[in-house]
């Protein structure tokens, strides 16, 4: 099972382990999935609803306004989710995730 990183506003940042499969994102983002291409492969997963459902603002994401929980993750062919590896994990934190304190 892929590794996807997971931002969900008044919680840490944490990683976790996922089936394969784009309803398994949707279900982590509690609605339906916008996906924005990030650098080097990634892909940041939204919920679609966020704003019309008034969620609360991400203070994690550090490249915009995102309402709701994210994942970063990759998109793999046929629409599979693929994990991010060890090794890229301080650059995405250093690129796409802010580390203040506020949660």
């Amino acid at each position: 099972m892929p590794k996807v990183l997971v931002a969900v506003p008044g919680e840490p940042v944490a990683f976790a382990n996922v089936k394969e499969s784009k309803e398994s994102i949707a279900g982590l983002l509690g609605g339906p999935l916008e996906c924005v291409r990030l650098e080097r492969g990634l892909t940041l997963y939204c919920n679609g609803q966020g704003n019309a459902d008034d969620l609360p603002i991400n203070p994690h994401f550090s490249q915009g306004l995102v309402r709701g929980p994210i994942v970063i993750a990759r998109e793999e062919a046929a629409g599979t989710v693929g994990g991010i590896e060890d090794s890229e994990i301080p650059w995405i934190m250093d690129a796409y995730i802010r580390t203040d304190d506020f949660v």
